[in-house]
C-alpha cells in the first residue's frame, strides 16, 4: 500500500489530537488560539519498490510548538515526542526557540523521521 503525503499528515494530526492543542497546517496568525501545533508539509522519499509499487517509504515531518511562554513550548515539544514515539517516530532535530513579534509567541520546531512499510501497513524505526 502506498501512503500519500496527505494521508501521512492526517495520521500525525489525528494522533496529536489527544494533546488537545489547536492544530494547523498553515502559518499561524493572531486569529489562532494558543497553545498551537503547526504541522509542516511532510517530506516523502520512496526507498524500495516492487513491481513499480512503493513498499518502503521514509517520511519526515516538522512540527512547531507555539506558546506565549518559552518553557511551555519546550514542554509541548516533549509531549509531541512522547505521542509520536508510540508509533516509532524518532525525533531527529530541534530548532532553537524563536520569538515571533507579530504573534507574540515562542516557537520551537521539532523534526521526526519514520519508515513506512507498505506491505505491513506499519511505521518502523529507520
Amino acid at each position: 500500500m502506498n501512503l500519500s503525503t496527505k494521508s501521512f499528515s492526517d495520521i500525525v494530526e489525528e494522533k496529536l489530537k489527544i494533546l488537545e492543542y489547536e492544530r494547523t497546517l498553515t502559518n499561524p496568525s493572531t486569529e489562532n488560539s494558543f497553545p498551537l501545533l503547526e504541522l509542516h508539509t511532510p517530506l516523502k522519499r520512496i526507498v524500495k519498490v516492487n513491481n513499480n509499487i512503493p513498499i518502503a517509504s521514509d517520511f519526515q515531518i516538522s512540527i512547531t510548538c507555539w506558546n506565549e511562554k518559552q518553557r511551555v513550548a519546550m514542554d509541548m515539544a516533549d509531549e509531541v515526542e512522547e505521542i509520536l514515539q508510540q508509533i516509532n517516530f524518532i525525533r531527529t532535530d530541534t530548532s532553537p526557540c524563536n520569538y515571533d513579534h507579530v504573534l507574540k509567541k515562542y516557537g520551537i520546531t521539532i523534526t521526526f523521521e519514520v519508515r513506512y512499510n507498505g506491505i505491513t501497513n506499519t511505521f518502523e524505526i529507520k
